[in-house]
């Protein structure tokens, strides 16, 4: 026997200080009762007031014995007092089960997963009573449904309540997590079982299997015969705006080669197809162009019947090709033709006099202007006037060199001249924030203040030698893509399936890469060299922005396990006839409150309230009639 909820030293506490607060009460004098009297004369004065002796024998010891037997069944009853061994009372089963994206295959009228439910389902019927079960759901990352749980009825409905998800296997993950718990938060560890197909994204740790003695595996019995679409990409073509360059890889998982007919549909309308040989076990990709300028639904199709068709189709979401409107106010608007002469600019020239402050455009192009500044737009101010200039004019030079680019920032990145001298140019006075450009020898002659999304450049390019230099459109190029960075954007779609996801960058980042998911939160990413790896667990919209380049990654397709787990022979197979469990302590505190109680009961009964009312009642009885006398 022993305590389940209290020690003993606590319980021995316990029962000695409330048995001698009992014990005192009785040791105690009764309390005076007040009686009544007819007059005082018959009372005579006492010349020397009585001595009161207390009671140092207890008058009633059948009732402190029977009330402090109450108290000790009680208080055996509130340690919880169990019959049995405290170390062999249950044993902790934890149940590993498959939820992996094959277990969404097709098996006449049923899935895989509902093998794997009732299997399991079979399996924790056996379970001993008393022994507990915790439920772990197995694909990418196990997760724990249930804790160690002794109430079967509840790992039962988890069990009822499990589903296929996008992600594929990780077996080991999975039964370390087991191991892992059972270390942790189990007494007597039971079995580990695994119900499922086997079918890993990766390979196993057979030393590891063969270290689980305790394994038990439940398999799914049946053959995947699936083709499926492993990725899809899209990407501008470098040769066209206009035209996407579509990547799909498809693989083969079955047992023998197939022949599958692949379509490509846009907006509903066939727009390519291709048919593909695939040999078992391998993969084949292609590519289509795509000629379009509107947004709209990309979809891959196999056209096959397969026993996993989950993974037939994928779909991305075109996004508009918006033009970038840039209104130019300009005398001479020829001058600047050639440098917005670009198929993403939509350019409207206009004179100064219908300059209006809340013009509608992205960007606004001010040619030797003094005006009000733009409301809304990002504005670039070319040579203008010392009194309407935005930013403060230190001087106005003449036949200056010009000596620096400023690479260092997006402004100026990439830029190179040699011997340029400038005709007349104003040099500005640079504030705090502002970014310089370009300089001469006595200051800043380009300015950026990010603060006020405008550049002002103190010379007009096209009237210098800068008109013949490469550096003049790669400026331009370079502010634009600075004050509106979207419209710049290269775009890069990807479906892919959840899980650990490489992509290769242009280049090494320079600034800021953020990887977000679609909502907005950051996800942790690793960068060596060009090589970007992150993980998402979930199915989902992953963005990834470098400045230059924006990769949208769609987590959509199902992740397909492609290592097949062949079972050791020493793991147990399949449903116990029966599962040997530890001898089950039983609990007495039922019977001990129930004991305690008619112990209270019958003092009460025996020496309380209930025999004075007892006898006060007896006392009126009915009194014999009155006879008339004869």
């Amino acid at each position: 026997m022993f305590f389940f909820n209290l020690t003993l030293i606590e319980f021995m506490g316990l029962l000695a200080g409330l048995s001698g607060v009992v014990t005192a009460l009785y040791l105690l004098d009764r309390t005076r009762v007040r009686h009544k009297v007819a007059t005082l004369r018959f009372w005579t004065h006492s010349d020397a007031p009585s001595e009161m002796q207390h009671r140092r024998r207890i008058q009633q010891p059948w009732s402190l014995l029977l009330q402090l037997l109450a108290i000790a069944l009680l208080l055996l009853a509130l340690a919880q007092l169990k019959w049995g061994s405290r170390f062999s009372t249950t044993r902790d089963h934890v149940l590993v089960l498959d939820t992996s994206s094959v277990m969404g295959t097709e098996e006449g009228n049923l899935i895989w997963m509902d093998q794997a439910r009732r299997s399991a389902q079979a399996w924790l019927k056996k379970v001993p009573s008393g022994d507990r079960v915790m439920l772990v759901r197995a694909d990418a990352l196990p997760t724990a449904a249930t804790s160690f749980e002794s109430n079967l009825q509840v790992v039962d409905e988890a069990i009822a309540a499990s589903r296929p998800t996008p992600s594929a296997l990780r077996l080991d993950a999975a039964l370390r997590f087991a191991r892992d718990a059972q270390r942790m938060h189990s007494r007597h560890a039971g079995e580990i079982v695994y119900a499922g197909a086997g079918r890993t994204a990766e390979e196993q740790d057979e030393n590891f299997v063969a270290s689980l003695e305790n394994l038990r595996v439940l398999p799914v019995e049946g053959r995947f015969e699936n083709v499926g679409i492993r990725k899809m990409g899209l990407r501008r073509s470098s040769k066209n705006e206009n035209i996407w360059d579509v990547y799909v890889t498809v693989g083969n998982d079955g047992e023998t080669g197939k022949v599958v007919p692949v379509g490509l549909f846009f907006g509903s309308a066939l727009t390519g197809q291709r048919t593909l040989n695939i040999p078992a076990g391998s993969e084949q990709s292609f590519t289509l162009e795509l000629r379009t300028e509107a947004a709209g639904l990309l979809e891959t199709r196999l056209q096959i019947n397969d026993s996993f068709p989950d993974d037939n189709q994928a779909v991305l979401e075109l996004p508009s090709q918006d033009p970038l409107k840039v209104v130019v106010y300009s005398s001479v608007a020829n001058l600047l033709r050639p440098i917005f002469s670009h198929p993403r600019f939509n350019v409207d020239y206009r004179s100064p006099s219908e300059y209006r402050p809340d013009v509608d455009a992205a960007v606004v192009v001010l040619d030797r202007m003094s005006v009000e500044s733009p409301q809304t737009a990002s504005a670039i101010w070319i040579d203008p006037p010392r009194a309407g200039s935005p930013v403060s004019v230190a001087s106005s030079r003449e036949n200056v060199q010009l000596t620096q680019w400023h690479n260092e920032n997006p402004w100026g990145a990439g830029l190179r001249t040699r011997d340029i001298r400038l005709n007349r140019t104003s040099v500005f006075t640079a504030e705090a924030g502002d970014v310089p450009v370009a300089d001469v020898a006595a200051g800043p002659v380009i300015l950026a203040r990010p603060s006020k999304k405008f550049v002002v450049l103190g010379f007009h390019p096209m009237l210098t030698p800068l008109r013949f230099e490469l550096a003049t459109p790669l400026l331009f190029a370079n502010i634009l893509r600075s004050l509106v960075p979207d419209a710049f954007l290269q775009w890069e779609l990807n479906a892919e399936a959840a899980g650990s996801i490489v992509a290769q960058l242009d280049e090494v980042p320079q600034g800021a890469l953020r990887v977000t998911m679609d909502g907005g939160e950051a996800i942790p990413y690793t960068v060596d060299g060009q090589t970007l790896r992150f993980f998402s667990g979930a199915p989902g919209i992953v963005r990834v922005v470098d400045g230059k380049r924006e990769m949208v990654y769609s987590l959509t397709i199902p992740e397909v396990g492609k290592s097949v787990w062949n079972i050791p022979d020493h793991v147990r197979k399949g449903i116990p006839a029966s599962i040997p469990g530890a001898p089950v302590a039983q609990d007495l505190w039922q019977w001990l409150a129930i004991a305690g109680a008619i112990c209270l009961v019958a003092e009460w009964v025996l020496f309380g309230k209930a025999r004075r009312l007892f006898r006060f009642r007896s006392s009126f009885r009915k009194e014999a009639p009155l006879r008339k006398a004869s």
